[in-house]
């Protein structure tokens, strides 16, 4: 009897053990559980899902549409290494303490071992799969590295990239403000626009990036927006079929064509006194873009069309065509192509709350270079 007595005090004591161990772990957060709540998937721009394990602290990327909605959405100061293009230290502070992984003009031209260097979290990189060099990049850095691909210059995925990259970094709140502001001036634009027939809307001839004036390259149907900038604002891309992202095409193709109206990306780092947002000389800038327009509408390729007999040349700077700022190249066009049916669309007061909400510059669009011409 006093054995099982003994016994029935020892098994007491092992059930309040046991109770108590059971009530410990019940108040014990399950580790398992809080990572997962913390884990982060997304699917690319390539439909690649991707996970990372939190929200990036660190990032790496390149192409300066990428830099910029990282600077749009609040996350800036998280960039650990960046593009080589961007030089602006209003847009980016600190920007000479990142490191540059790419050169200028190639974003998929990555430095692997600096970017390792660097230890990010992410790595975000441009949709931009002509250059051949999307499996190598994620074969090197996969899995230690995750790699995302976004699509920052098409208008019709574009707030989707922002949502992607805000729930990346943990700011979906900022990135839908930023959604917010690009939707209000995109949704009205096309609203308009997609009611135009196919006969109403205007031949456009896209004069990209050349090497010099006379080169004639345009945008064809592998470059991402290089259709939807220009049907947004009620055009269509003349070269919208042809089987290439960015190439020089033939004067006599072009001669061939009619052209309702062309719009010539100007590089500012050609045009340095033109255009931009550091130019000095308003004035100077003004006729740097009359000379500029003059000298295309000369061109034996483009004198005979209708856009030079109506005088429906226009000049964008090439950030405005380049960067998420396309949504106010899309306001200017529209304004051009159908001042009727915009006439009160600002773009420029557009694109002066832009640079005050979302980039945090000080800069004056009244005592800067020309971003459009004319305005």
């Amino acid at each position: 009897m006093k054995y099982k007595k003994e016994l029935g005090i020892g098994l007491g004591i092992l059930l309040v053990l046991s109770l108590f161990v059971v009530l410990s772990n019940s108040n014990t957060p399950d580790t398992k559980t809080a990572d997962e709540d913390s884990r982060i998937t997304i699917i690319d721009s390539l439909g690649r899902e991707v996970t990372l394990d939190k929200p990036a602290e660190r990032i790496a990327c390149t192409h300066y549409s990428v830099d910029e909605i990282l600077k749009a959405v609040g996350a800036w100061n998280r960039v650990v290494a960046r593009d080589g293009y961007i030089s602006d230290e209003n847009f980016y502070p600190g920007l000479d303490e990142i490191p540059a992984i790419c050169p200028p003009k190639n974003p998929m031209d990555i430095n692997y071992e600096k970017t390792v260097e660097v230890r990010p979290d992410v790595l975000i990189l441009p949709k931009f799969e002509w250059y051949d060099t999307t499996d190598e990049i994620i074969n090197t850095f996969e899995p230690d590295i995750p790699v995302v691909f976004v699509d920052t210059l098409n208008p019709d995925s574009f707030c989707d990239t922002v949502q992607i990259i805000g729930k990346i970094v943990g700011n979906e709140d900022e990135a839908q403000e930023f959604i917010d502001f690009y939707s209000g001036i995109y949704d009205p634009i096309v609203t308009k626009t997609s009611q135009l027939a196919p006969e109403e809307r205007l031949n456009v001839f896209y004069k990209a990036f050349s090497d010099n004036p006379e080169q004639i390259k345009t945008y064809g149907k592998e470059m991402p927006g290089g259709n939807e900038l220009f049907e947004a604002a009620g055009g269509r891309n003349i070269a919208g079929n042809l089987p290439f992202a960015y190439a020089e095409v033939d004067n006599e193709w072009v001669l061939e064509q009619d052209i309702d109206a062309i719009v010539v990306m100007c590089w500012d780092k050609r045009y340095p006194e033109t255009f931009g947002y550091t130019v000095q000389d308003p004035e100077l800038a003004l006729e740097g873009a009359q000379e500029i327009r003059e000298e295309i509408m000369e061109q034996d390729v483009f004198a005979h069309t209708d856009a030079v007999k109506n005088e429906k040349v226009y000049l964008l700077h090439n950030e405005l065509l380049s960067t998420p700022r396309h949504v106010i190249a899309i306001a200017y066009m529209a304004k051009w192509f159908y001042p009727d049916m915009f006439p009160d669309l600002d773009p420029e007061a557009l694109h002066q709350e832009y640079l005050s909400r979302f980039m945090n510059t000080d800069y004056n669009l009244s005592d800067a270079g020309l971003f459009a011409y004319p305005a």
